[in-house]
């Protein structure tokens, strides 16, 4: 792949919106929206796949109902320049659905979700381990 120049057209952005729709949809179905055969809609999603375009197939699942819902947004802190022992930390926690290294205000941001504040609390602490944070709490979600 190393050296060859794709050309992505409106196809590769249709089959890409149709798979956010539905990453289970199959490639004969795609074909059929966007007057392709199924043949040719696999070799682009496998040229897509092979370009890291697409980096992986997965479900978004509802927290609340699955007992989980409060999500907080935490933005934390470090001093050191020795992330590795954070780094341990949140891949270590189950609460904790995404890590983020930003620029700007803070070190990274945190996605977790709790099923109370005293289990965020209980997180909280743990994590003033490796610096200082900010919560803020999600009250609504609005797009995924």
């Amino acid at each position: 792949m190393k050296g060859l120049i794709f050309i992505f057209d409106h196809i590769d952005f249709e089959i890409l919106a149709l798979l956010k729709e539905n990453s289970r949809i199959q490639w004969k179905d795609i074909g059929q929206q966007i007057h392709m055969t199924g043949q040719a809609v696999g070799n682009r999603i496998r040229r897509l796949e092979d370009m890291g375009i697409i980096e992986q197939y997965t479900i978004v699942t509802n927290k609340a109902k699955l007992g989980l819902p409060i999500t907080a947004f935490i933005t934390l802190f470090v001093e050191s320049a020795n992330h590795t022992s954070f780094h341990k930390f949140v891949m270590a926690e189950d609460a904790v659905t995404e890590v983020h290294r930003i620029s700007g205000e803070g070190c990274y941001v945190l996605t977790g979700h709790f099923a109370a504040n005293e289990d965020l609390e209980v997180f909280l602490a743990h994590l003033l381990k490796h610096g200082n944070y900010r919560v803020n709490l999600s009250i609504g979600k609005i797009k995924s």
